[in-house]
């Protein structure tokens, strides 16, 4: 009996000095921040190896949670990317396989069900800060696809006219780009101070590292990057003050945080080694930085080289929240749940890789196979001429040499489950709006209400 009280003792003593936040004693459901970085390449963040650029904050995440190293972006553009997340579902079953534009009239269809969505019907709060890019008409609009409030702008900074809205009054015209992490940064931290006693889920979308570049003042020059540099950093001080608001109203250790962008690098950043950048059908498009921090549940510090996509945020989150996931429709996102806290298996026999339409790659645990890819101003389609590339991501993560000579029954296997997906989604092709306006003047162009 002395021996078991002994051992009473120990243990109490030290469960008593680990601090209260790690524990997560909180009996709520986690509050959820899903931060998305717009065009962030892999090898832009310290975490992953950046040398020229300092990410403090993001940093800490990565050494506070979970960073995977096989992490892709549900599409290699914007819209399509966000689609991808927001409904867990491969963008061309949405109709979202194509960028959105200002004078475009077609957005994420009111019948496509968003996280927002699935976790307010478990009594969640939903706030929105940021770039939406999913349509820009009444029934597109966050507040029509399951937020609850929105502050931001309708699409890319490299759209006119682009102006920061609050719900649907336009609060700033034009959108002054050196303020908007700034802007985010304070809605995000006033959202969370308001919603501290009851969960919630925030979708802050940064408008940045995306072109045009922009810092303020007191922001220049710090970074050993250039301009870019600047922007990278001063959108990791945003994230510093969120993580600053969820200590400060006492609920970081029940917040999953997560990290990751919608895409790989465009004209500037680095693709950390990856072959190919936004917009194309290699690693490079694709994959992107993501980290998970949940203190409890999450082991700190710790890594997963499997793979996932965030197709599987949808799925994941509604798990932690207690949601449903929608049973009515194809879901594609898988519950990675166990992948970020118990350092599971992913649950992915395979990935697709759509560019638009057409299913541009496919992968599993090992290989990639790649059907076409961008050289100079076209797509070339390998198959049209008897082949397709075959790479071994576990020798040549790269992607410089093709192993279709040594793994024919590979590329047998994996072609097959491409027909197979082919089939499925035929016909929910469409054709990609021109990205130059009508040449009429009077057509319509940016956010058009019928009320506000």
């Amino acid at each position: 009996m002395k021996f078991s009280l002994a051992l009473v003792f120990l243990v109490v003593s030290i469960v008593s000095v680990v601090p209260a936040q790690a524990r997560n004693t909180d009996p709520r459901p986690p509050n959820v921040i899903v931060i998305l970085a717009d065009d962030l390449g892999w090898g832009d963040i310290g975490a992953n190896g950046a040398q020229l650029i300092a990410t403090p904050n993001i940093d800490r995440l990565a050494a506070e949670g979970v960073r995977l190293t096989n992490f892709y972006a549900g599409a290699n553009v914007c819209t399509p990317s966000r689609a991808a997340l927001l409904t867990g579902r491969y963008p061309i079953r949405s109709g979202m396989q194509n960028v959105i534009y200002p004078h475009s009239d077609f957005g994420l269809p009111p019948a496509e069900i968003t996280i927002a969505e699935v976790v307010k019907d478990a009594g969640y709060a939903t706030g929105m800060v940021g770039k939406w890019h999913l349509g820009h008409r009444d029934k597109f609009w966050p507040t029509a696809q399951g937020f609850d409030e929105f502050l931001g702008v309708a699409y890319s900074n490299d759209m006119q006219p682009f102006d920061l809205y609050d719900h649907k009054t336009v609060v700033q015209s034009p959108a002054e780009q050196r303020e908007l992490t700034d802007r985010y940064a304070q809605s995000a931290s006033d959202f969370i101070a308001r919603n501290r006693d009851r969960p919630f889920l925030l979708y802050y979308a940064e408008t940045f590292p995306h072109l045009p570049l922009s810092v303020p003042d007191d922001a220049q020059g710090h970074s050993q990057a250039g301009l870019y540099g600047d922007v990278v950093e001063h959108l990791d001080e945003g994230i510093g003050r969120i993580m600053a608001a969820l200590e400060a109203n006492g609920i970081a250790g029940n917040t999953l945080v997560i990290l990751t962008s919608d895409n790989g690098p465009w004209f500037e950043g680095d693709a950390g080694n990856l072959r190919g950048r936004k917009g194309g059908a290699h690693e490079g498009g694709f994959r992107v930085p993501f980290i998970a921090r949940l203190p409890g549940r999450i082991a700190p510090g710790s890594i997963s080289d499997e793979m996932a996509m965030n197709i599987d945020l949808l799925p994941t989150i509604a798990a932690l929240a207690g949601a449903d996931v929608p049973r009515d429709r194809v879901i594609d996102g898988r519950d990675i749940s166990g992948v970020l806290m118990r350092a599971e298996q992913t649950p992915h026999d395979v990935l697709f890789f759509f560019d638009g339409n057409d299913v541009a790659a496919i992968r599993d645990r090992r290989f990639r196979l790649v059907l076409s890819t961008f050289y100079r101003n076209f797509q070339v389609p390998f198959e049209r001429f008897g082949t397709a590339l075959l790479f071994d991501l576990e020798l040549d993560r790269e992607e410089r040499f093709s192993y279709l000579r040594e793994y024919p029954e590979v590329k047998d296997r994996l072609m097959a489950k491409v027909e197979a997906m082919r089939a499925e989604v035929a016909d929910f092709r469409k054709e990609p709006a021109s990205p130059f306006p009508p040449k009429d003047p009077d057509a319509p162009k940016g956010p058009l209400f019928s009320h506000h």
